[in-house]
């Protein structure tokens, strides 16, 4: 017996991956914010170049990763979409304004 049919899963998925990627948005802007703070500290404090430079190059470098993450979520969007389609599973994705469109999630990330 099945708990859950085809479109209500594809509901909750739907509802989930735009969920998860807001949050990484977020996420993204508050990673850019703290990098913002600690150059900002290091000018207001006049440390030297290579004082905070460890901590920020570590903050960059998060900053990347999570790039590469909301790479890899933008592919799993349009590859749900796509599984979506195959199945006749109606879905529908936000479209708001800003927001890539289903049909060029692939190139933005290729």
């Amino acid at each position: 017996m099945k708990s859950m049919t085809p479109e209500i899963a594809g509901m909750r998925i739907s509802r989930s991956i735009k969920s998860v990627e807001t949050g990484m948005d977020e996420l993204l802007a508050k990673a850019g914010e703290l990098l913002a703070e600690i150059a900002r500290g290091r000018i207001a404090t006049t440390e030297d170049a290579y004082e905070g430079q460890r901590p920020m190059m570590r903050v960059a470098n998060m900053q990347r990763n999570l790039m590469e993450a909301r790479s890899e979520l933008v592919r799993a969007h349009s590859d749900l979409s796509k599984l979506a389609e195959r199945m006749d599973i109606p879905y529908e994705c936000p479209d708001n304004r800003g927001e890539l469109r289903d049909l060029d999630l692939e190139r933005a990330v290729a």
